[in-house]
């Protein structure tokens, strides 16, 4: 990653006793299509049709929140802890996979248990008022 947010440059000599790898970002047609199977599956046992209908709409949107808040919520010295990867979309899809089909029936239960992990994830680690509100919003518009 580029400088910034607090972190420094390393110097070449200091990474010269290294391997570094560096991995591409992964597209999120790749991404949607590794969700969606897991996601999919499991509303498969046992929830009801409309649940099951909401996949695909809870996997991309989960998809497009997480792109926007890596390219809106960057890294700064007073926010270092804005970083954001692949793990934290698991955490949200970790969470909905720990239901129980009686508790999700409908397509609001789901946007709710979306909604709380999404807020779980990612709306805890915000700092500042603006942020938050900025989070809500995007989340309300997802």
């Amino acid at each position: 990653a580029p400088p910034g947010g607090g972190r420094n440059e390393m110097p070449q000599r200091f990474t010269s006793k290294f391997n570094l790898i560096c991995l591409p970002e992964t597209p999120r047609q790749i991404l949607a299509k590794i969700f969606i199977s897991i996601v999919g599956e499991f509303f498969k046992t046992g929830f009801t049709e409309q649940v099951q209908h909401y996949a695909d709409d809870v996997v991309n949107a989960t998809i497009d929140v997480y792109h926007l808040i890596t390219e809106e919520l960057k890294p700064t010295p007073a926010k270092f802890h804005y970083l954001f990867n692949l793990r934290d979309v698991s955490k949200v899809f970790q969470g909905v996979l720990m239901t129980k089909p009686v508790s999700v029936q409908t397509g609001e239960s789901l946007s709710r248990l979306w909604m709380h992990e999404c807020c779980r994830v990612f709306h805890d680690r915000l700092i500042n008022n603006e942020d938050k509100n900025w989070f809500t919003h995007l989340l309300v518009d997802s």
